[in-house]
């Protein structure tokens, strides 16, 4: 049996459309497969409110989900953190089976760098860690950079204008988003790139993330060094 739960973690407003789309890619591409998929939103947190911390979810299965109403993901294996720092702001691995999870996170910097902000009770949870530098892959607009953290804030009225039940009014799966999704589906391995890369906008800036990632595989190798 194949079941998923993806957790994305990010910043309320102005990066919720890249987790949004992280998360509304997958269950897409999972549910063109043939997989019984879910994308739901966010009715814990508080994403209304620029900068807090909001989760995006989605879940895939070869069998029907019947906790299709259970807003939160209970047991995550695919964690994503679209924001470096949130990987010391929160416990994400929370509800995690020990040893399961895959954590992506988009960043520059050196893996071995950023598992320092893990303790050992979410080490204890971590399978692989996967550091991509989606800013630094993803497709340019207008010479500016694609993260909109660093962009003028204005923007927002033109960029961040969807909300529950509206279509969007840009593309699902450009900037920021598409490397980030063509990390987590090459190193996870359960659905196939380039069927992932039929629902993202930018199919370019997904093979990129794809193909520039680092990964360690902690699981293993922490099951090697208890065994000396």
């Amino acid at each position: 049996m194949v079941y998923h739960e993806l957790t994305v973690w990010s910043r309320g407003i102005i990066m919720d459309k890249e987790a949004r789309d992280v998360s509304s890619c997958v269950a897409a591409a999972a549910r063109r497969l043939g997989y019984h998929a879910e994308n739901v939103s966010d009715y814990v947190d508080d994403p209304d409110r620029t900068n807090c911390l909001v989760r995006r979810y989605a879940r895939f299965s070869s069998q029907p989900i019947v906790d299709r109403f259970v807003y939160e993901n209970p047991h995550p294996d695919w964690v994503v953190l679209i924001e470096e720092t949130i990987i010391k702001a929160v416990n994400f691995f929370r509800g995690t089976r020990d040893g399961e999870g895959v954590l992506v996170v988009n960043s520059a910097r050196d893996p071995a760098y950023l598992m320092r902000f893990l303790p050992a009770t979410m080490l204890a949870k971590l399978n692989k860690l996967v550091v991509v530098d989606a800013v630094g892959l993803a497709e340019k607009r207008g010479g500016t950079s694609p993260w909109m953290f660093v962009r003028n804030l204005s923007e927002l009225a033109f960029d961040r204008m969807s909300t529950e039940g509206a279509a969007e009014r840009l593309p699902i799966g450009m900037g920021v988003a598409a490397p980030v999704i063509g990390a987590l589906i090459a190193a996870t391995g359960v659905l196939p790139i380039e069927e992932v890369g039929n629902v993202v906008a930018d199919r370019d800036a997904m093979l990129r993330g794809a193909a520039q990632h680092k990964i360690v595989n902690y699981a293993g190798t922490a099951a090697a060094a208890a065994t000396k």
